[in-house]
């Protein structure tokens, strides 16, 4: 776990990079990303502790946190998803976050990864390494995004994505009433 936040850590050191020394590390520490990251990270853990008798009390704290991350912050980040070391949420808001991720992968505000919903898919998305998510981006359903790939803001995407590929919106269509 502590592996996993210092590797999240650095990336927003990186991120505020500009900034003194000092003022770079209270940045990154009160990032509303990197605390909701911290929380998820923490969720993760209280999983894997055994007796499950003794998690109770720990996975509570879990759930509070989580629902004041949702509250404030409007990150909501699934411990049942697994996400690399170097996560880096960007901006604020309207991210539900619950498709496996490799590491290195940076998110901005309103992206929803996740299930197509309705019973049409029974896994999440499986996003790999250094992959960069645009705002108001959609991924969903048991698809495959490959390393290195950049998902453009607004862009809806449905279908597996190779490594190395920049994938945008579609044009829009006008569709006549009848």
């Amino acid at each position: 776990m502590f592996d996993n936040i210092r590797a999240d850590f650095q990336r927003y050191m990186r991120a505020n990079a500009g900034y003194s020394s000092i003022s770079s590390t209270i940045y990154s520490l009160i990032s509303y990303g990197f605390i909701a990251t911290c929380v998820y990270r923490y969720g993760r853990w209280t999983r894997r502790i055994h007796p499950r008798l003794i998690s109770y009390p720990f996975k509570f704290v879990y759930i509070l946190l989580q629902l004041v991350i949702d509250i404030l912050f409007g990150i909501n980040i699934s411990t049942n998803v697994d996400i690399g070391p170097g996560l880096y949420i960007g901006h604020f808001g309207g991210i539900f976050l619950h498709g496996d991720m490799g590491k290195n992968c940076s998110v901005t505000q309103g992206v929803t990864v996740g299930y197509k919903g309705g019973g049409k898919s029974t896994h999440p998305p499986r996003i790999g390494d250094n992959v960069y998510i645009g705002a108001c981006a959609v991924v969903i359903g048991d698809i495959s995004i490959g390393d290195n790939a950049v998902i453009g803001a607004n862009t809806t995407v449905v279908r597996d994505v190779p490594a190395n590929c920049t994938v945008v919106s579609a044009e829009p269509r006008v569709l006549r009433r009848a």
